[in-house]
């Protein structure tokens, strides 16, 4: 997760100056995004204290 929350600044926002993404980092971004979205749905990844 601290890949994708880091590597897209542009969406995250930062106190210094983003870089701009490339359309692969964008894509690799929602592939992330969405094998972690379907991890936490079916209970293979939970939270821990």
């Amino acid at each position: 997760m601290r890949t994708l929350w880091t590597g897209q600044t542009s969406r995250h926002g930062s106190q210094t100056g983003t870089v701009p993404e490339t359309l692969e980092a964008a894509r690799a971004g929602v592939h992330l995004a969405a094998t972690l979205v379907q991890w936490f749905i079916s209970g293979a990844v939970t939270r821990t204290s």
